[in-house]
């Protein structure tokens, strides 16, 4: 059965279940009406209010922007509409007055917080279209080429300037190798000379979450122009951390590789032609010694094949210094016959500049040199330790000998003790000094690190 409410339990019901501050005034400003949710905001209760004057409830407020408001809307006879910040709060409310018979209703809500959510919003999307258009500029401006998709199958690109110049894409916007075949492209990757397909390439990889490092990759033209670039591409991922789309960026390093292999042509045939004046100079030497000692003769071919080996291993590391293992063993590989390992190595294997690994190649060859003639390895059963250290900003290398036939101090120093004494000293900016103790010969070289090490800056 349904039940009728009288109108005004109905007016009272639809007054209080709106939830918001409502009151009405009449003509002469007294209180009408007063609902639950104005006497929370105002703070004032129903009976404190009702037949009383609006401005005697609130003092000064008559004067008041709101107060301004309030009587326009009145005089009008219409509804206003609006929003004021609320003298009682200092919040910021939205109101809307009408008229109610020959009075005035008004009602009003809090916007306080989403004004503020809205400013906030505001203040991100600006600081955003400011990075935004931060990010643009440098992504215009850098040299590199840079690639975005925003497809999972990396369909179609969007690029920067370099990048559409680079791949000669019209737009900004254009179909990638993974569009229908219609929509590709006309260039084409290679990687070591054979085309590589499509799902294959550092973009492609990227969209299915893969991280690409740094990756050599040919382009070819239709008109035979072929560009060499450096690659890297890395997936974008959203706030859930699944994969959105990717991003490419390569550098055209197609000049530094033309240079880099014009350098290698130049610094093999250096190496060939000086080889070849090695050889020249061993022939002339043969020719013109013919008559002299054999050991000299064949002592000073040897220091030429000594000085031709470690040449050969810096140019093969491009004149950029050598690991000092690979050159002590390269001194002394034609020392090393025999059924066991008669030279032993300890030490860091450090890269040494060029000038000390040419240095300390000769000393290590006139070293064994004489060790196998007169020394540690003129035996079965002798040996030599090889020993380098860096202690603080010094290193030092001990040749070591045990194992050989008694040693005797020389009356005179040959030539291999005075290059190694004196040269090796000065090319090292240290000291050498070979000690011809009676169960072998020692030599040991003391020198400042700056001058050894490769990528140091010399003292």
């Amino acid at each position: 059965m349904q039940v009728e409410l009288d109108p005004k339990t109905l007016l009272t019901t639809i007054v209080e279940g709106i939830g918001q501050p409502f009151y009405v005034v009449d003509r002469d400003w007294r209180f009408t009406m007063f609902n639950a949710a104005a006497a929370r905001h105002f703070s004032r209760t129903p009976a404190e209010v009702m037949g009383r004057r609006l401005w005697d409830v609130f003092v000064g407020d008559e004067e008041s922007e709101r107060g301004k408001i309030l009587q326009q809307a009145m005089a009008d006879r219409r509804s206003h509409t609006g929003e004021a910040r609320s003298l009682v709060s200092g919040r910021v409310v939205s109101y809307c007055m009408f008229p109610v018979g020959d009075g005035l209703g008004v009602i009003f809500y809090d916007v306080s917080d989403r004004r503020r959510a809205e400013q906030d919003r505001d203040t991100a999307e600006a600081a955003l279209r400011a990075r935004t258009a931060e990010l643009e500029t440098i992504l215009e401006t850098v040299p590199t080429a840079v690639w975005f998709s925003h497809e999972r199958d990396a369909s179609h690109l969007v690029a920067n300037r370099r990048a559409a110049e680079l791949l000669r894409m019209p737009k900004r916007s254009a179909a990638s190798l993974s569009a229908p075949l219609a929509e590709r492209p006309s260039y084409r990757f290679y990687r070591n000379g054979v085309e590589a397909p499509a799902d294959t390439l550092p973009l492609q990889r990227a969209a299915r979450g893969e991280e690409v490092g740094s990756e050599l990759l040919e382009v070819r033209f239709e008109d035979g122009e072929r560009r060499t670039l450096l690659m890297r591409a890395a997936p974008l991922h959203d706030a859930a951390g699944r994969v959105q789309g990717t991003v490419c960026a390569a550098a055209d390093v197609t000049e530094r590789h033309r240079y880099e292999e014009h350098l290698k042509l130049m610094l093999n045939e250096l190496n060939h032609r000086v080889k070849n004046t090695l050889a020249i100079v061993q022939s002339i030497a043969s020719l013109t010694l013919k008559d002299t000692d054999a050991a000299a003769r064949t002592d000073f071919e040897q220091r030429l094949l000594a000085l031709s080996s470690v040449h050969t291993l810096l140019t093969d590391e491009n004149w950029d210094g050598a690991r000092l293992q690979a050159v002590a063993r390269a001194s002394l590989k034609t020392h090393l016959g025999g059924p066991r390992e008669r030279i032993s190595y300890e030490g860091e294997d450090l890269r040494v500049r060029p000038k000390s690994a040419v240095a300390i190649s000769i000393a290590l060859h006139e070293l064994a040199t004489n060790a196998l003639k007169y020394g540690a390895l003129s035996t079965d059963r002798g040996s030599v330790a090889v020993r380098w250290t860096i202690t603080g900003e010094r290193f030092r290398l001990t040749w070591e000998e045990v194992g050989g036939p008694p040693v005797q101090t020389p009356t005179r120093r040959g030539f291999g003790s005075r290059m190694i004494e004196r040269g090796l000293a000065v090319e090292l900016q240290g000291t050498a000094r070979i000690d011809f103790r009676p169960t072998g010969v020692v030599c040991a070289i003391d020198a400042p690190l700056a001058a050894i090490r490769e990528g140091t800056e010399e003292a």
